[in-house]
């Protein structure tokens, strides 16, 4: 087993560490903390400034425009979008850097790709198998960008350049590397535009045969009665339900799509660590394994452009690794259900848990129910790390995330769950002036 870098990162806000630099140094010894994240709410990313150069060429710049499509943008908040954009401040951001320096810590940039601002910008939004947008119902959820958009990947990795040209970083986390969260079901069946099937061509897949077993998928779908759902439920044979009814293209879907991502990734980290050597640290959040292939991420391919392993919050939100599969369970359950006449909730659930494995925690029989709670939300976690560490090849280090900002029993908890695993470190979301929290992390990590 290799020996990989011990890392224990922050997920912080770029404008909080900025007004509170001593943060850093205080979470670096009471906790060991190596390395930080930070983001700003306003531009969703680090709060790089685009350079002139760059912006002139971005596709986004018009995006003070459409606050029609964004209510946010009247509050002065940005688009969700892959890439940098021009004008933004980057004063918080160097104050940050500065602080990182000084406190003698390690700082990843943070930057977006593909998985939301779809419906912002429409021209660059992915398309489903039918060629239509994806589903505003599953909004919340991500409306993604199509990620085999020359315009956008060209301009973006130009960007990741531009960036790491003009800053002091040691390398990048980026984000929304993914498709939207799998509880939108319409972009499971997405992206499908002309670019994504001139990828498939080069990368090697059939095209025409996968667009037309999803086709055939969508519309067996709508013909499904309560008496197969409840034998699929007592065979255990949903995976290969999907499988049949795409004539056998659902995998090649999900394998094309999980290639077409970890691609670009690979040609991005090559671009940046061409561009400032190859000790520059280059990365993204994954999806957990339960749902990771659905989201676009095969772990042995990602492996080939990215330089670690992390995630999204370890409890809740929409990339929550506690909560992807509930998240999920609740919106294909409704679907179902709305396709299905006369099909009983629980019974559309039940066999969506049973998919995932996720039967054994007993959770609630309602959606209802699961948005409500209370879910174990320990036990889910500890679950997906779990099979992190198993599905792992090892030549990768692995920093799971942790949501530390709730209470100190529960920290403990998602502490344990890493540390019980061999992983390799982790990705906190904390409040430094929790103090309870932070001793919880120092018994359980050692320090």
């Amino acid at each position: 087993m290799r020996e990989h870098k011990r890392r224990f990162i922050w997920f912080c806000s770029t404008e909080y560490v900025a007004e509170h630099p001593d943060s850093l140094e205080k979470l670096r010894d009471e906790i060991g903390l190596t390395t930080i994240m930070p983001e700003s709410h306003i531009c969703h990313t680090s709060g790089f400034r685009a350079s002139d150069e760059i912006a002139a060429r971005g596709p986004f710049e018009d995006w003070r425009s459409r606050a029609h499509l964004s209510p946010k943008i009247n509050e002065g908040i940005y688009p969700a979008v892959a890439g940098t954009v021009g004008g933004f401040d980057d004063a918080p951001l160097l104050k940050v850097i500065d602080a990182a320096r000084n406190a003698e810590l390690e700082i990843w940039g943070h930057i977006g790709l593909w998985s939301y601002g779809g419906e912002v910008f429409p021209e660059y939004a992915m398309k489903d198998v039918e060629g239509n947008a994806l589903d505003m119902r599953y909004h919340k959820w991500g409306i993604g960008l199509c990620p085999s958009n020359r315009v956008v990947n060209d301009w973006t990795r130009e960007c990741l350049v531009d960036v790491i040209g003009r800053y002091d970083i040691d390398g990048f986390d980026v984000d929304h590397a993914r498709f939207p969260a799998p509880a939108n079901i319409s972009s499971l069946f997405g992206c499908a535009c002309e670019s994504c099937a001139e990828a498939a061509t080069r990368l090697g897949f059939e095209f025409k045969k996968m667009r037309e077993g999803m086709l055939n998928l969508k519309n067996r779908l709508k013909t499904v009665q309560p008496a197969a759902v409840e034998k699929a439920f007592e065979t255990g044979l949903a995976w290969e339900h999907l499988e049949s009814g795409s004539n056998g293209q659902f995998r090649n879907w999900l394998s094309f799509r999980a290639t077409l991502l970890a691609d670009w990734m690979r040609e991005f980290r090559d671009a940046v660590q061409a561009a400032a050597g190859e000790d520059k640290v280059f990365g993204s959040d994954v999806w957990p394994p339960s749902v990771a292939l659905l989201g676009g991420h095969d772990y042995a391919l990602w492996e080939q452009g990215a330089d670690y392993l992390t995630g999204g919050s370890s409890a809740g939100g929409v990339v929550g690794w506690a909560t992807t599969v509930t998240n999920l369970a609740g919106e294909w359950a409704s679907f179902l259900c709305k396709q299905v006449s006369g099909l009983e909730e629980q019974t559309a659930l039940r066999l969506v848990f049973q998919m995932f494995d996720y039967e054994k925690f007993e959770l609630p029989d309602s959606k209802d129910g699961i948005q409500k709670g209370p879910l174990p939300l320990e036990r889910m976690y500890e679950f997906e790390v779990e099979k992190l560490k198993n599905s792992s090849s090892g030549n990768l280090p692995l920093y799971p995330p942790i949501s530390a900002s709730g209470d100190a029993v529960r920290t403990r908890k998602l502490c344990e769950a890493v540390a019980k695993n061999g992983c390799d470190g982790a990705l906190f979301t904390l409040d430094p002036e929790n103090a309870e929290t932070l001793k919880v992390i120092r018994e359980v990590f050692g320090k």
